[in-house]
């Protein structure tokens, strides 16, 4: 096959996906004009116009939806062949792995993982990064992370998602303004809250869910301090009259050694699902194949607060 065939393959795959010359453009780093004539030239190898205008967008005709997963398998069978390593030496192994994870999340995997990396594979280095739910899709599907590690129920279907473990939720409060150790459901509502989520960091599907959950019960928090860095709330809490929710494991750990109460939720809220989501792109890599069965057989919590967190209920 010709080089412009490839690489018309690969503009119609995205313009299959967008739906959208502008967004397809973006996401291959291309001019618009570019993704045009891409676009005239596919319409003319296939006579078809793929892309028909409806409103105020695109829609795919009949023969662009047919071809749709034809086009997806064509390029994932190249995708197998440029990226079938075999049997990795990952002793020798040189290169960064980027993880999106959120700061509990980290506390649970990381430690362990730099320690496995460091006797493993020391030629590899690894970047910690906060995860934007808004934005995973494009992270993994373009290289800006290789794994992602935390909650996220709404996942695109080009995702690969595998469950690590639940995260009950709990309440903590200042020792000396918690006497009878417990929150009740009116004090709940009626104290102010700390939660995570600033204007200047990503949305936190946690925090979502969590606010979702009680509107539909018809409660609502006051949410009064936001920090853009999870480990500050406890502080926070711990030295004011704020109550803050979080992870139950994540409170007992603040709770050893600073002033807290750790209270039961005075609703019912589902636990926090922690999943482990990566792309196609990266699947059948070998480093990325040995990295998941690595963070599968981690006990989280263990190496950073001597407990398997899982058994926090």
């Amino acid at each position: 096959m010709k080089r412009s065939n490839i690489n018309l393959l690969i503009c119609l795959d995205m313009l299959l996906t967008e739906k959208s010359v502008t967004r397809a453009a973006e996401r291959l780093e291309m001019s618009q004009p570019g993704m045009s004539n891409a676009l005239a030239r596919l319409r003319e190898l296939t006579g078809d116009p793929l892309l028909i205008r409806s409103g105020n967008g695109f829609i795919l005709t009949e023969r662009a939806l047919s071809l749709a997963q034809k086009v997806r398998s064509g390029i994932q069978l190249m995708e197998d062949i440029f990226s079938n390593e075999g049997p990795v030496n990952l002793a020798n192994a040189k290169g960064t792995i980027t993880l999106a994870a959120a700061e509990s999340t980290s506390m649970a995997f990381v430690p362990a993982l730099a320690e496995i990396l460091g006797k493993t594979a020391p030629g590899m280095s690894l970047n910690v990064r906060a995860p934007d739910p808004e934005h995973i899709r494009e992270w993994l599907s373009e290289g800006e992370c290789d794994i992602a590690l935390g909650y996220f129920p709404d996942l695109h279907p080009d995702l690969r998602r595998a469950p690590l473990f639940q995260q009950p939720l709990s309440c903590i409060s200042a020792r000396e303004r918690t006497p009878n150790g417990t929150i009740s459901r009116s004090e709940y509502l009626e104290r102010q809250h700390v939660v995570f989520g600033s204007p200047f960091s990503p949305r936190s599907s946690f925090e979502q869910m969590l606010t979702t959950e009680l509107a539909a019960a018809g409660f609502e928090r006051l949410r009064t301090v936001h920090v853009s860095s999870a480990l500050l709330a406890p502080y926070i809490v711990s030295g004011s009259s704020l109550i803050a929710t979080m992870p139950t494991w994540f409170c007992r750990h603040y709770a050893s050694f600073l002033p807290l109460t750790v209270s039961p939720l005075p609703f019912q809220v589902s636990p926090l699902e922690t999943d482990m989501i990566w792309h196609e792109r990266t699947h059948r890599q070998a480093v990325h194949v040995w990295l998941r069965d690595t963070l599968r057989s981690i006990i989280p919590g263990a190496a950073a607060t001597g407990m398997d967190i899982r058994m926090e209920t």
